[in-house]
C-alpha cells in the first residue's frame, strides 16, 4: 500500500506554538496526508504528539536524531521510536569537514554501519537522507554517493532519494533512483524549477522547490522507477519553495493523485 506523507519542515514555521502545532496538523490530515515527518517541538515530547497525530488520523513514520549522536543517545531513540509508533529512524548529513573527501565518506560510512548495526539490534531501521554534496565527483568516476552505498551495510543502513536533490546533483531522478534498488523505502518529493536571477551572467539561474507537478521533473518516469525500486512512502517536502506552503503542500497531494502515486 502506498502512503502519502508531508515533511513537517515544509510548515516549520506554523509550529511554534502549542495552538499553532494543532491548527497545522488538522490542516494538514484534512488535505489527505496520512504520515509525517515530525521531531516534537520543545513545548512537547513524543508521547504526546503521538496521541496528537492519532486525533487527526495521522502517523508518523519515524523518529529522528542527529547522526552524529545515536551511538550515545540509543535510549532515547528506542523509547521515542516505540512512544511514535515506528520502526524508522530518520538522521541528518555527514558533516562539512567530510563532505569533500574520500578518506571523509569512507569513515562516515563506517560510523553508518556502526549506527545501522545498533539500531537494528534495537528493532530499528536507520535512514540516510542525502543531499546534492554526495554527488561531487571525488575522483575518476567516484563521488562520495558511491562510498555510501558500496561501503554500507544493505541490511543494516537504507536511504530516503529526494528527487529534487538527485536533480540538483546533475543526475536524471528516474535512472539515479535505480541504484538504490532494495535500500530505499521512504523518498522526498519536491519539484525543481528555475527561477529568475538578477545578474547579467549568461544562463545563470537559481534553482527552487515547488510544488509535485508544477515544475520541469519527468514524474511519469519518476513514479515507475521508484515503485519498481520498492519505494511505498512517498513524502511531500517544500521546503526552498516561493508559494505559501500550505498552498503548496494542497497542490502537492492533489497532484500526487492525479499522477497516480
Amino acid at each position: 500500500m502506498y502512503k502519502y506523507g508531508l515533511q513537517m519542515y515544509t510548515l516549520r514555521n506554523f509550529m511554534k506554538t502549542p495552538e499553532d502545532l494543532d491548527s497545522t496538523l488538522k490542516k494538514v490530515a484534512d488535505m489527505g496526508y496520512q504520515n509525517v515527518q515530525i521531531s516534537p517541538p520543545a513545548f512537547t515530547n513524543s508521547v504526546a504528539l503521538a496521541e496528537q497525530l492519532k486525533g487527526y488520523g495521522l502517523s508518523a513514520d519515524s523518529a529522528f536524531c542527529n547522526v552524529y549522536k545515536i551511538p550515545e543517545s540509543i535510549g532515547d531513540i528506542v523509547t521515542a521510536a516505540k512512544a511514535l509508533g515506528t520502526d524508522v529512524l530518520r538522521t541528518d548529513s555527514i558533516q562539512n569537514a567530510d563532505r569533500y573527501s574520500i578518506e571523509g565518506y569512507k569513515s562516515f560510512a563506517e560510523h553508518m554501519n556502526v549506527c545501522g548495526k545498533l539500531l537494528k539490534e534495537n528493532g530499528l531501521k536507520f535512514m540516510y537522507h542525502f543531499h546534492s554534496f554526495e554527488f561531487i565527483k571525488l575522483g575518476e568516476n567516484l563521488r562520495g554517493i558511491d562510498i555510501l552505498l558500496n561501503e554500507t551495510d544493505p541490511e543494516c543502513v537504507m536511504f530516503q532519494p529526494d528527487v529534487f536533490w538527485l536533480t540538483a546533483s546533475g543526475t536524471e531522478p528516474s535512472e539515479a533512483l535505480k541504484m538504490f534498488k532494495g535500500r530505499a523505502e521512504y523518498m522526498h518529493l519536491k519539484d525543481y524549477v528555475i527561477i529568475k536571477n538578477d545578474t547579467a551572467v549568461l544562463e545563470e539561474t537559481k534553482r527552487a522547490s515547488a510544488p509535485v507537478g508544477t515544475g520541469n521533473l519527468n514524474w511519469d518516469a519518476i513514479i515507475k522507477t521508484a515503485k519498481d525500486i520498492g519505494i511505498y512512502n512517498f513524502v511531500v517536502e517544500d521546503d526552498m519553495g516561493s508559494l505559501d506552503p500550505f498552498d503548496s503542500a494542497k497542490q502537492s497531494i492533489d497532484n500526487m493523485k492525479k499522477l497516480g502515486f
